[in-house]
């Protein structure tokens, strides 16, 4: 008898055990229970989701502010312009609104609704359409006459003067 005293647990650990299988029961029932159809809209707070559990459906993009990098590039402006062998034939096959194209002295000036000259300006030799452009690049500078232009050259692979399609976008501060 003596050995079956030393066995049982105490009062504590009687306790203890009904208290741990209270919790495992109530979390169990918990988890099997509440789904995502009890939980009440705007219950759950940010800091309570796990990193990568929302999707895009899932977030109201109208509700986002800016963000804080995206302040930088106020406006960004970009142009396709196709420009055939011969003098002043430049013309605009796709572009954002407002850009409009002059040819002369063998350089196409492309104008653009407001000052570009703090501006970053790319430019590369592209066809309008979907052959292979010819080789080459395309050279641009803001024009000396006008703030709102780029002056563009389309050169061949050796640096020649050429006529070429090219494409331009600017990203302004």
């Amino acid at each position: 008898m003596s050995k079956l005293r030393k066995r049982r647990p105490s009062a504590a650990m009687v306790v203890a055990v009904i208290a741990l299988i209270a919790a495992l029961a109530g979390t169990a029932y918990a988890a099997k229970v509440i789904n995502g159809a009890l939980i009440q809209r705007g219950t759950i707070t940010a800091g309570k989701l796990k990193k990568k559990t929302l999707t895009g459906w899932q977030i109201n993009t109208n509700k986002l502010g800016v963000v804080p990098a995206a302040k930088v590039a106020t406006h960004t402006y970009w142009v396709v312009v196709h420009n055939p062998g011969g003098a002043n034939n430049a013309a605009i096959t796709r572009s954002t609104a407002g850009v409009s194209v002059t040819e002369s002295g063998g350089a196409v000036n492309v104008i653009f609704p407001a000052n570009v000259s703090l501006c970053a300006n790319v430019a590369g030799r592209n066809n309008d359409g979907a052959n292979n452009p010819e080789p080459g690049y395309a050279q641009t500078n803001v024009s000396p006459a006008n703030a709102n232009a780029l002056v563009v050259h389309t050169r061949d692979k050796e640096g020649k003067d050429v006529d070429g399609d090219f494409q331009v976008i600017v990203v302004c501060p």
